[in-house]
């Protein structure tokens, strides 16, 4: 049985549910669910939840009781992903994938060589459709928590106003290092740091970040990092790194 997105309101673990829209579609005309039969749910913010259906409503709503709670597992650092903006279909799998390799927010970040436009009387659809694909991976892959989706951002402002600290490191893809392995730059990064609190990824757009944007990520403390001897497409570039990071932290 798949999980399903309870939203909460407090910290309360509930006693009960009721599930409408797409949930409860899913539930009572997709798996036919009855009353008696459990179901598994997540509050996109850490809670796990079992419960047991009662009743299927002529609106087409679900409603049960929760018998049962507890907390996902923690992950060992936080990992943020600032993402240079693509195009539709590369950045959904970008959504898609680094929601399944555990990020804990991402941002879209705007270049001079950003190539797509993120219009502001369209930015609010997106932002819905991005939240159904993030939601959408997060119940695949059994996630208990969602990434946050944050505001877009252009490059300079975010690289500046990153957090730091002990135990915080940033960092940047760039195809300029092509032929130096990320394990010379990154992993040496996050071995120096241990243990590590939090990693800010910065992967550039199509056309990469430039060598100006790569000083001033220099100028603010960020490591600078290749992926091998190939140039890889900015959606492969961000979703090897990620793994590359969760590896050295331990999560794969």
């Amino acid at each position: 049985m798949p999980q399903f997105f309870l939203p909460l309101d407090g910290p309360i673990p509930p006693r009960t549910f009721r599930l409408s829209g797409s949930e409860a579609f899913h539930l009572s005309q997709v798996l036919r669910v009855k009353p008696g039969e459990e179901v598994s749910f997540f509050d996109g913010k850490g809670g796990r939840y079992e419960g047991i259906v009662e009743a299927v409503h002529e609106d087409g709503s679900v409603s049960g009781r929760i018998v049962s709670s507890s907390q996902g597992p923690q992950a060992a650092a936080v990992v943020r992903l600032y993402q240079g903006l693509l195009k539709a279909g590369h950045w959904e799998l970008v959504l898609e994938k680094a929601t399944e390799l555990g990020v804990a927010s991402l941002t879209p970040v705007l270049t001079p060589r950003t190539v797509v436009l993120l219009r502001e009387e369209r930015a609010k659809a997106k932002q819905e459709r991005w939240g159904r694909i993030v939601l959408s991976a997060a119940k695949q892959c059994q996630r208990a928590s969602l990434p946050e989706l944050r505001a877009a951002a252009e490059f300079r402002d975010a690289i500046r106003a990153r957090p730091s600290g002990d135990g915080v490191v940033a960092a940047v893809a760039w195809e300029g290092l092509c032929g130096q392995t990320a394990r010379k730059a990154l992993g040496e990064a996050l071995r120096r740091a241990s243990p590590v609190s939090e990693v800010q990824l910065f992967v550039g757009p199509e056309g990469g970040f430039s060598d100006e944007e790569i000083e001033l990520a220099r100028a603010t403390g960020a490591v600078i990092f290749g992926l091998g001897p190939r140039i890889l497409r900015a959606e492969t570039a961000a979703l090897a790194a990620l793994s590359i990071v969760q590896y050295e932290l331990g999560e794969l």
